[in-house]
């Protein structure tokens, strides 16, 4: 993914869990976080990518966002 948005890389891992269904808890296990740091990310990233729920954010990381 490319950083047009200003995303980080951790905010870019995150994102990829979503994307590919994993949960909080999942996405947490994977990366080594907190289930809390992972909401945190997201909380975030919703501002930075201007969606308001994960299913928008899904959509627009496969539409807008290179891989």
């Amino acid at each position: 993914m490319t950083n047009d948005y200003g995303l980080t890389p951790r905010e870019r891992d995150v994102i990829a869990g979503v994307v590919a269904g994993r949960t909080n808890r999942e996405i947490a296990r994977t990366l080594g976080l907190s289930e809390q740091t992972v909401k945190n990310v997201l909380s975030t990233v919703f501002l930075k990518c201007r969606v308001r729920n994960r299913l928008e954010l899904a959509l627009f990381a496969v539409r807008d966002l290179d891989r």
